[in-house]
């Protein structure tokens, strides 16, 4: 039984490629990037941190809620948390990373990888390094995400994401069959 289906391509290459393709790829690819970054500081927060699974998703939502999003189980807050992280951070970088790809006419599998973790990296620097401090600030009086997220799992988890961009190859490939 061949298992050749479950392996990353070496190539992405396709006739079909174009920059619309590359950053729609990206933005769906930036999708499930940001479910597994998310799944992963849910089992984090549970297992290392000792808070619920969904402390992690309410507290990206206190970017609206403030302090009342991490107060107990908000439901509000982790809708929003969601909404926020899939539409605002993960569709940006996906995108991105998408782009990225085209601009440099990057195929070969492994430096996907890489650059989906320069990329994973690089939105901690602009993220959570530098917008959600200022904006937390000014909504909040204070950064609740450096509060409640210990910097080493910020990293891992955004590092989690970038790696998670690695099934862009994939998503390539599928959407180049599909307009065919």
């Amino acid at each position: 039984m061949s298992h050749a289906g479950t392996a990353l391509p070496q190539d992405v290459s396709t006739p079909a490629s174009s920059p619309g393709r590359d950053l729609a790829a990206g933005a769906i690819t930036g999708q499930i990037a940001g479910l597994i970054m998310a799944v992963v500081m849910m089992a984090v927060f549970t297992l290392f941190i000792g808070k619920g699974p969904l402390f992690p998703v309410q507290v990206i939502g206190s970017f609206i809620f403030g302090d009342a999003a991490i107060q107990g189980f908000n439901l509000p807050a982790l809708l929003a948390g969601l909404v926020l992280h899939q539409a605002g951070p993960s569709l940006f970088w996906g995108v991105v990373f998408g782009g990225v790809l085209y601009a440099l006419d990057v195929r070969r599998a492994g430096v996907v990888v890489l650059i989906g973790a320069i990329v994973g990296l690089a939105s901690q620097v602009v993220d959570v390094n530098l917008v959600i401090p200022v904006a937390m600030k000014a909504l909040h009086g204070h950064d609740i995400w450096a509060e409640q997220v210990p910097a080493f799992w910020s990293w891992a988890a955004h590092l989690v994401f970038g790696l998670g961009l690695a099934v862009f190859p994939r998503v390539h490939a599928k959407l180049a069959s599909a307009s065919r």
